[in-house]
């Protein structure tokens, strides 16, 4: 079926004929004589799309409208006997979608019904896009959470270069230490988070396919241009552009971006039109930039236009305080995918992650605890689990050998009361015990109901 549509007319022919009509091109269609009677159907069903008179027994259909908050996902295509512009304009500007006057052709009628479908259906898609984009809002600034005093400057610094969204930034940064959020971050705490967010990894393209992606093209510029190319510039107008990678740029293509930094202006390959853009250009390297002026492969006047507000991301290794937290969260995510596990980490597992060096930053933290999450069956995740080489040995013995039973049972016991936020039955279910002895256990601990301190 294409939608459920709610025919509003009281007269009964015209009803009938246009019910059929619409059931015939594939719709679920109903029809109603009365405002009372479509205020019930509205109330029992969801409809895609109503056809409303404006002048029935009981009312007119402007009192409807007037009702109807929603009309961004319910259209309305009103109908009158009476022309007249005024009632209208007081139509649309209520939220209808559009008006035909009586007597109307069915296929005139059908156009606009086709025509408010299509609205409906491209309306949807911004919406999904703008809650997708939200999500990522979500995720960027939840996984820069931390208590460590670097990730705290991190996020004051993205606050800041926020605000001053044509501020150029450049972030350093080892591989897989999340330079990627920091700009999702910016982005979306910025006056621009209405616009796009567009990324290129400068190192995954020759030269004259980078500059081709950032600069666009016309028809004929080279052998196989053939129509016009909007660039990334371009494209990304009023939102942001990430270059990743920016230490890999040639040099000849580097003068290009430090005249795109200058002028606010680009040129296609093969143009001779400058073109204003409005776009925020943020980078990111691994590399350093100084060595690689004083080796002649980075211009030293780029660097300085890139570098207005730099913001420096540590190595997950300068801030294991984090990792308990990140780990956390990208089991929550992971989990979300098997809805029928239930895991949490054991306090040694925990002291695994933190103890280890992590070369791959939160890149290889995320990886390991996807590989952990598609693995276990479900419950404690033990070290064992985690397969993190050189790890897990030298926890258990700094950890559970110089502890009694009674105590690495107590530790882990209020591990998993605190993953799980001091949920007792879920606690219980996952320690294998009934709540009586979960409340017993609590209380020779110390602790109170719905509370328990961090370990």
């Amino acid at each position: 079926m294409r939608g459920r549509i709610l025919i509003v007319e009281d007269e009964e022919v015209l009803r009938e004929s246009l019910v059929d009509f619409f059931r015939q091109e594939d719709y679920t269609a109903r029809g109603v004589d009365t405002l009372s009677g479509a205020r019930k159907e509205l109330y029992q069903h969801d409809f895609y799309l109503m056809i409303l008179d404006l002048k029935l027994p009981d009312g007119s259909g402007i009192d409807l409208l007037s009702e109807i908050s929603d009309l961004q996902s319910l259209l309305v295509i009103v109908t009158t006997a009476f022309p007249e512009v005024q009632t209208a304009v007081r139509a649309l500007k209520l939220g209808a979608f559009d008006y035909i006057n009586k007597p109307f052709d069915l296929d005139e009628l059908q156009l606009i019904v086709e025509r408010a479908m299509d609205t409906r259906q491209l309306r949807g898609e911004v919406n999904s896009f703008r809650q997708r984009e939200k999500q990522r809002n979500k995720r960027s600034w939840t996984r820069l959470e931390g208590e460590s005093n670097v990730l705290k400057k991190i996020r004051q610094e993205i606050l800041l270069v926020a605000k001053a969204d044509t501020t150029t930034t450049l972030i350093f940064g080892e591989s897989g230490v999340g330079k990627e959020l920091v700009v999702e971050a910016i982005h979306y705490q910025s006056a621009r988070r209405e616009g796009p967010l567009l990324k290129i990894n400068c190192a995954a393209l020759p030269a004259a396919l980078l500059e081709n992606e950032l600069f666009g093209h016309e028809k004929g510029a080279y052998t196989d241009a053939n129509g016009r190319q909007k660039g990334l510039f371009e494209i990304a107008d009023h939102g942001t552009l990430f270059l990743d990678e920016i230490a890999e740029m040639e040099p000849g293509l580097q003068a290009k971006l430090l005249r795109v930094l200058e002028d606010k202006t680009v040129t296609r390959l093969g143009g001779r039109q400058p073109i204003q853009v409005d776009v925020r250009i943020v980078a990111a390297t691994n590399r350093d930039l100084r060595e690689r002026i004083d080796a002649g492969l980075f211009r030293e006047d780029l660097f300085y236009r890139l570098n207005v507000f730099p913001i420096m991301v540590p190595p997950l290794r300068e801030h294991p305080e984090d990792i308990p937290l990140l780990a956390d969260l990208f089991l929550k995510e992971f989990l979300l995918h098997s809805p029928d596990k239930n895991c949490v980490f054991s306090a040694t597992a925990v002291e695994c992650l933190r103890n280890h060096p992590w070369p791959g930053n939160v890149r290889e933290l995320k990886n390991v605890i996807e590989r952990t999450t598609l693995l276990h069956s479900g419950g404690t995740i033990i070290p064992e689990n985690l397969a993190l080489v050189g790890c897990c040995s030298e926890v258990k013995s700094t950890i559970e050998e110089t502890k009694t039973l009674s105590e690495v049972e107590k530790m882990h016991i209020l591990a998993v009361y605190q993953n799980t936020g001091n949920n007792k039955t879920r606690t219980a279910d996952i320690l294998g015990i009934n709540r009586l002895t979960l409340r017993r256990k609590l209380k020779e601990y110390g602790i109170s109901s719905g509370s328990c301190k961090t370990l």
